[in-house]
């Protein structure tokens, strides 16, 4: 996390709030007002998958493993120039902390925290979805209520939530074109990604492979596109909020749907004329 560049909770569908306005100390002699986010834990994520001893042999059989939720802590520094300012900033951060907002009742409370991860060749904005794990405890005592209009008033507190998706994700978002054979992606996360991919049938079947795992599409109609959510493991007809049809999976020869990671390609096949592949890149 780069403490020199905007971080930001979402408070509506499109609207967030800024949390470390303050990236630089304006001088003694300008009382400051705002936030400023002073230090961030990214905690652990377990590892969560099947496991059963061995009978009559040491060790343990082991099945697919996935990683859980991580929790995500940050210390934040409200600042006001006036004591009606400050008040004013703390009360606006204790209500962003809301588990539950009406915005997100669909997502579950769960809510972009923005921020910007550097790297040696460029910084990335990116985003994890997170949602309050507690309204933050507020600490002010007389001196600092009481305080000097000359300097302003300040207080620190820690901002607990609980991330869904342990992996940080790129708030851009990429299109490469896809044609029949292979197309490489140029992926540079660290981390699997599950794309959609949209294949524009030229026949009635075709079928793609990527990261390893086989989607079998039949039943299509020549010049309409399918729209595959691997995350959700649908199809859309004609648009990515088209009709689903999961019947258009051809369920003998379809082996899963695969993600794509750095050095991915997919491979397509069948009667298809292209399509696209839409993608975000995932770092942990």
């Amino acid at each position: 996390m780069d403490f020199n560049q905007p971080i930001s909770l979402q408070t509506a569908s499109a609207t967030f709030l800024e949390i470390n306005t303050i990236t630089s100390a304006a001088g003694p002699a300008t009382p400051l007002s705002g936030y400023a986010v002073d230090g961030v834990t990214l905690g652990a994520a377990n590892v969560r998958g099947y496991t059963v001893e061995e009978a009559q042999r040491d060790g343990i059989k082991g099945a697919e493993a996935f990683l859980g939720a991580r929790n995500v802590n940050l210390i934040v520094s409200a600042y006001g120039s006036t004591i009606g300012n400050f008040w004013d900033k703390v009360d606006t951060l204790s209500g962003s902390m809301d588990p539950y907002p009406d915005a997100f009742v669909s997502d579950d409370g769960f809510r972009q925290l923005r921020f910007y991860s550097p790297t040696g060749a460029t910084t990335k904005q990116v985003y994890m979805l997170v949602r309050p794990l507690s309204i933050p405890g507020i600490g002010i005592t007389k001196n600092q209520s009481v305080g000097s209009s000359a300097k302003g008033f300040a207080t620190n507190t820690q901002l607990q939530f609980l991330a869904k998706d342990p992996r940080k994700i790129s708030v851009a978002e990429s299109t490469v074109a896809i044609s029949v054979g292979t197309t490489t992606v140029a992926y540079t996360g660290n981390y699997k990604y599950y794309p959609t991919v949209i294949v524009t049938a030229s026949g009635t079947s075709s079928s793609y492979t990527l990261g390893g795992k086989t989607v079998s599409l039949i039943g299509l109609s020549s010049g309409t596109s399918y729209y595959i959510d691997h995350a959700k493991a649908t199809l859309r007809i004609g648009s990515a909020t088209g009709t689903i049809s999961q019947g258009k999976f051809n369920e003998t020869l379809t082996t899963g749907f695969g993600a794509i990671a750095s050095g991915g390609s997919l491979v397509l096949s069948g009667s298809a004329s292209g399509g696209s592949m839409i993608y975000r890149e995932a770092w942990l």
